[in-house]
């Protein structure tokens, strides 16, 4: 695979960019100023980036059961080179919310949301319980951050509800393949299809809030289109047994999410 590929591979660039785009986009569609815009989005990309790096560093020997195709239980990377990396990436984060955020009171929020991410594999390891709502809430911490520049418009903590519902419902369906290796929680008391129920809620709320937002004929295809991938990932999941094709759709859900906050 080679040391650069295995190592975005690591950082799991869909993930990464979907909490840098959420902010640059909306403050660039605002501004029209991208240099403004990028300097007050790139923290979340170090940061999201820091996140699956540690996580990575930290899961090495359950990912040696549950996913050892994965660069690091592989063998492609080294954990002392990807530790530098991670090191760098923090300090990229640090720096670029220094001098791109500042000391303006919202960078309190940059912090916040930094400390959230490098703190994740405490919360898988010792309150696996609590993890989906954890990662749910540090998710759409950057669309918090966003409301913080412009108070007045209300309906971005709405889009914001409605994330953390869609990414609270894919983290639980998310975590059913690696319960062999995973700390036990109360979560494990639960059936798959339990878990699909309460997952599928979830989305649904989602959906609800979001047509709140809706006040165009495109915004209403998108809720549409939405609304037609959670069906069919469950039907992939529940049916056919696809949950990983599931996982992906549930994804594109949140990325056309974006929309309602433009």
């Amino acid at each position: 695979m080679g040391i650069p590929s295995a190592l975005l591979k690591t950082v799991r660039p869909p993930s990464t960019l979907l909490a840098f785009v959420s902010v640059l986009l909306p403050l660039l569609v605002r501004t029209n100023d991208l240099a403004w815009s990028i300097q007050r989005a790139l923290p979340f990309l170090f940061g999201s980036m820091c996140t699956f790096i540690v996580n990575a560093l930290d899961d090495l020997e359950k990912d040696a059961i549950n996913h050892p195709e994965r660069p690091l239980p592989s063998g492609e990377l080294k954990p002392a080179f990807v530790a530098v990396v991670y090191y760098g990436c923090l300090a990229a984060a640090l720096l670029s919310i220094r001098f791109g955020v500042g000391t303006h009171p919202i960078s309190f929020l940059y912090y916040l949301l930094l400390v959230m991410a490098i703190s994740y594999s405490y919360v898988v390891e010792y309150l696996p319980g609590i993890k989906p709502l954890y990662v749910a809430l540090a998710s759409t911490g950057p669309v918090v951050v966003l409301a913080q520049f412009y108070p007045r418009e209300t309906g971005l903590y709405l889009v914001a509800l409605a994330g953390c519902f869609f990414v609270f419902g894919r983290e639980l369906c998310k975590d059913l393949p690696d319960r062999r290796g995973d700390p036990v929680s109360f979560l494990h008391t639960f059936e798959p299809r339990q878990i699909a129920l309460v997952s599928g809620v979830c989305q649904a709320a989602g959906i609800v809030l979001l047509s709140f937002q809706v006040t165009t004929a495109a915004g209403l295809l998108n809720l549409l289109l939405m609304g037609t991938l959670v069906v069919l990932a469950y039907v992939w999941w529940l049916r056919w047994g696809r949950l990983a094709a599931a996982l992906g759709l549930m994804k594109g859900v949140i990325f056309l999410g974006l929309l309602y906050l433009l």
